[in-house]
This record gives structure tokens, C-alpha cells and sequence, in this order.
């Protein structure tokens, strides 16, 4: 079945297997809603979830101290696409663009999507082309069409060279 990332655990906490969740989401308050997530193809019930300062802090059956709980940390937690939330027009889930390709106006390839983080006023989304890297805010005026299904970026070329900046 089709997943989407939802967050990463950071860190555990405290002693009774807790973890704490860097969100990838816009509304925190999803994961209050969720009964189950994947943290690879593991399946894991959620019996206590609670989010302070922007992180969440969640609690599974099966995970009841720190060691457990510690083997966790880095991965990715995941839910099944059918429990997603529904998107408004030109929102995309980040785990749909990472692996696109971007492409300017003018025809020329910039390379893949690997990452985008989010800052609050834009996302900010990373480039890779073999050993170059750049990065550019993901805004309208920048983004002409985003077609998921072919994995393709299509970006305005003159704005794109305005915002983009490469890695030395």
C-alpha cells in the first residue's frame, strides 16, 4: 500500500519508551487523530500521543521503555495514503515531491528533489545534479506547474536564477 511521511523521531524520551517527532506535516494536530503508523514496514499502534512547542510526543504498544524506544530514532513514521488528508489545490504532499525533477522554462534540467524543509514563511526545497546542490524557495511566482504523477517540476527560469543558491 502507498505511504506518506508524516514525521521523524528525533530523540527518546524519558523512560517509558516515549518519542519524540519532528512533524512533516502543515497541521500538527493530525497525529492527535491517528490510531497507527509505519516506521518501515512495521506497523505501530499509537496509545498516547500529546504535542508541546512543535513537536509531538508519542507512546506505541510494544515500546515501553527508553532502550526500545532509542532503536527508533531517525526513522521516518508513515501513514497509509488512504488515511491522508485531503490537499486544496497547488499543495502537495513533500514525500510526492521528493525525486521530481525540476525543469526551467528554458529547457534546462536543474536536477532531482531530495529534500524540502520547512521554515514557515516558504518551504525551501534542495537540488541535487550529481555533486551539484542548490536551493530555492518553493513560492508561486517561481513554480509554473507542478505535475506529481511525472514526477516533474516546471519552474519560470528568470525567478528561479533570482532565488536559487548553490552550494559551494
Amino acid at each position: 500500500m502507498d505511504k506518506i511521511t508524516v514525521g521523524q523521531i528525533i530523540k527518546a524520551f524519558g523512560i517509558k519508551g516515549e518519542v519524540k517527532v519532528k512533524p512533516i506535516t502543515d497541521d500538527i494536530n493530525r497525529f492527535k487523530k491517528l490510531k497507527l503508523v509505519y516506521i518501515g514496514e512495521t506497523p505501530y499502534k499509537i496509545i498516547a500521543c500529546r504535542i508541546a512547542e512543535g513537536f509531538v510526543y508519542l507512546s506505541f504498544i510494544g515500546v515501553s521503555d527508553r532502550n526500545t524506544s532509542e532503536t527508533l530514532v531517525g526513522k521516518m513514521l508513515e501513514i497509509d495514503r488512504v488515511n491522508a488528508v485531503d490537499l486544496e489545490e497547488g499543495r502537495y504532499f513533500i514525500s510526492d515531491m521528493i525525486g521530481c525533477k525540476v525543469v526551467l522554462s528554458d529547457g534546462s534540467n536543474v536536477g532531482v528533489i531530495t529534500d524540502v524543509a520547512q521554515y514557515g514563511a516558504a518551504d525551501v526545497i534542495t537540488v541535487k545534479d550529481g555533486d551539484k546542490v542548490c536551493r530555492f524557495p518553493f513560492i508561486k511566482k517561481l513554480s509554473s506547474n507542478f505535475d506529481i504523477e511525472n514526477k516533474i517540476m516546471n519552474a519560470d527560469a528568470k525567478v528561479f536564477n533570482e532565488v536559487c543558491v548553490y552550494e559551494d
